[in-house]
This record gives C-alpha cells, structure tokens and sequence, in this order.
C-alpha cells in the first residue's frame, strides 16, 4: 500500500544524496535574509511537534552568548530556507526546498569518515492550498539501516485537518509499524490531537495527544 511513497521518497534521496556542496553554495550566496535562534529545529508543517510529542522549539530573541544546543535559521521572504548546528554544521544541517506542488527539507550530517551525507528526508505533497500527504525517510549507511513514514491527510469541509494516517516501518522494511490514526477536534477555536494505535497488549488505544492552551483553561 505504501511502495509507491516509499519508491517516491527513495528517489528523491538518491536525486539529493550527494548536493551537498553545491546547495550549502546556493545558501551562502542568499543576501537579506533573517535570521531565527532555536533550541531545535523549527517545525516545517503544522503540528510537526505535536504529532511526534515533542516539544515546541524555544525561540530566542538575539543570538545566544552561547553555541551548545543552538539551531540557526534562515530565511528569506519569510521562507524558512537554511537551518544548521551552531556549534557543528556536521551535527546536522537542513535545506528546505519549495515548489509549486511539494516542500523538501533535506538533513546532512557527517558520516563516520567525516563527509557530510543525507541522513533525513522530508517531503510534504499539496494538493491545492492543502497538504495531501508527508512523506519521512532516514538513512543510516553506517549501520545498514532505513525508516520510512508516510501520513496521509483528510480534511473537513472547511480544509480543516480531520485525520491523519499513519503507515511505515522502522529501521527495517519487516519492522512495520501498526497503522497510526491522528484526528482533530475543534470546540471554540481549541484544537485537540487524538492519537489510536494497535497497542502491545493487541488492544487498540485512542489517547489524547495534544490539547491547545486554550482547552487547558
């Protein structure tokens, strides 16, 4: 049911696996740009964190004194385009690319010989002005390992998000992960993240997974 994506994501991976000095060139070229100081990287579609139970990047106000835990971003136009490791752009650093139907955000990150090589794949599909699905790939050479996500989206008649799918496997293409559902519901402009996966016990579980600050009053 997946393999398509999968076929998708793979092949944008291997478009990508090598620019890495011919996209760090691009970036450095940018003029006007603004720059953002996190403790993570900022998120690249709603609910990123959220739907992964992380928390939310803090956001600095100026450059911190200090480097350790610092995330750099830049954009241009307001166009989040260029993210890296304060301390060690080889700890990671991400390129968003936009286009007319999909945004790309690739991580690199030094291997175990140094040379910086794509770790992380993100790609959101639109269909119109509304994400039609996220695809999610990592790669670990070193270890011989591979991950891969795909969430599909449906929406209400207003294009608000109702649920979220979630399909993939983990590390290995037999570790398939059980199907995981997200679904929103809205009360007086609150937000509530439900999450209903295939728990251990072989019980299905719904939990809740996010609730907005104001659902928390």
């Amino acid at each position: 049911m997946i393999e398509k994506e999968y076929e998708m994501i793979v092949k944008i991976y291997e478009e990508y696996s090598s620019s890495y000095n011919m996209l760090h060139q691009q970036v450095e070229d940018v003029e006007n740009e603004t720059i953002i100081w996190s403790n993570s990287y900022l998120e690249i579609h709603p609910y990123q964190y959220e739907l992964d139970q992380l928390p939310k990047p803090k956001i600095y106000k100026k450059e911190p004194k200090s480097k350790e835990g610092i995330i750099v971003n830049k954009l241009k136009n307001n166009e989040l385009y260029f993210s890296y490791n304060a301390e060690n752009k080889g700890w990671g650093s991400s390129f968003i690319i936009n286009e007319t139907e999909k945004k790309i955000c690739l991580r690199f990150s030094s291997n175990r010989a140094g040379e910086m090589v794509l770790s992380q794949v993100h790609c959101i599909i639109y269909e119109g002005s509304v994400i039609e699905k996220i695809l999610f790939y990592k790669r670990d050479d070193d270890r011989n390992k591979e991950t891969f996500m795909v969430d599909r989206y449906s929406y209400n008649d207003n294009l608000t998000a109702h649920t979220i799918i979630r399909d993939g496997f983990f590390e290995e293409k037999i570790r398939i992960l059980s199907t995981r559902t997200f679904r929103f519901e809205y009360e007086n402009g609150d937000v509530r993240i439900y999450s209903k996966q295939l728990k251990k016990n072989l019980k299905v579980v719904e939990d809740l997974l996010y609730t907005s600050r104001k659902s928390k009053k």
